[in-house]
């Protein structure tokens, strides 16, 4: 789904003279947590003269930021130059310039239902007979993806490393990763022919919906996965375990000097298998496939 250009359309909409928020175009778009890629999205703006960005303000009818050499002072003139009054750095009468009436029909509503539908093709239990095992990573410059597929065998041997560079059409939005990043690894993913299983960079059924970018990769590609991630978002470590919702979903495995990591399982594999494997990989903070993938893709985005 390509979310910039549904936002933007989005934005379109705002009359002249009017103006809306972040929160609004995030309501629009289908879940409020998205009010923050709302605004990297308009830093992002491809056309500010079709796409009125200056029309978007904050809640309480302050300015706000503006992407632009003059910054503020220019998104003022603007709004002043279609009739909105601005004093002390507010809209004057913010309420009776506040647009919200948006035709939409909210996008990641759609994609919650999506998560949730496929969350019944989720498999928790070892269905595979690992022959490689592989980590990904994507690296970011603005909206271009620097992926980095790198498979090792099960001497823990580099074997592979498979590149590709793509145009994201999704912002980051928190529970939402799954939609920016799994694209580019199922195109990575397709470049090997082997039977694998996958560590991913984020969560596996450590999710709201069950539905983390491991899990729905794995499910979409039909690959065993397994969610390794930096920070734990959600649910609550009791011991080495992680619940949500009193469902044990995952486990915090201490690696590096100070810190750990957050393993759940993704697709096709258990939690005790995942762990099992991650174990086997770690030499330092992150298990050696994505830590390799980590630099390459960082060493691609670099060279271009």
């Amino acid at each position: 789904m390509d979310i910039y250009t549904y936002f933007y359309n989005l934005v379109m909409q705002i009359p002249r003279g009017m103006v809306s928020t972040y929160g609004a175009l995030a309501r629009a778009l289908g879940d409020i947590r998205a009010a923050r890629a709302c605004g990297v999205m308009l830093s992002q703006n491809p056309d500010p003269p079709r796409i009125p960005c200056h029309r978007v303000v904050m809640s309480d009818g302050s300015i706000g930021g503006f992407t632009h050499p003059e910054g503020i002072k220019r998104k003022m003139e603007l709004l002043r130059s279609e009739g909105v009054e601005i004093v002390g750095g507010k809209i004057v009468n913010f309420r009776d310039k506040l647009f919200e009436e948006f035709k939409t029909d909210y996008p990641l509503k759609k994609l919650q239902d999506e998560q949730i539908k496929l969350k019944r093709k989720v498999i928790l239990k070892d269905d595979f007979s690992p022959q490689f095992v592989g980590g990904v990573d994507i690296s970011y410059d603005g909206r271009m993806a620097y992926g980095v597929l790198a498979i090792f065998d099960t001497r823990g041997k580099l074997v592979e490393r498979i590149e590709k560079i793509m145009k994201i059409k999704f912002p980051y939005i928190p529970t939402y990763l799954a939609f920016k990043e799994e694209p580019l690894i199922s195109s990575l993913l397709k470049e090997w022919s082997e039977p694998l299983v996958l560590m991913v960079d984020g969560n596996g059924i450590l999710h709201p919906r069950g539905m983390g970018l491991a899990t729905y990769v794995g499910v979409k590609n039909d690959v065993p996965t397994i969610g390794v991630a930096k920070k734990l978002l959600m649910g609550e470590v009791r011991g080495v375990h992680i619940y949500l919702s009193g469902k044990r979903v995952g486990a915090f495995l201490k690696s590096g000097i100070k810190k750990g990591i957050y393993v759940s399982p993704g697709h096709r594999i258990s939690l005790e298998t995942s762990l099992k494997i991650v174990k086997e990989y770690l030499k330092y903070k992150n298990p050696e496939p994505l830590r390799i993938a980590h630099l390459f893709a960082n060493k691609l985005r670099n060279s271009h």
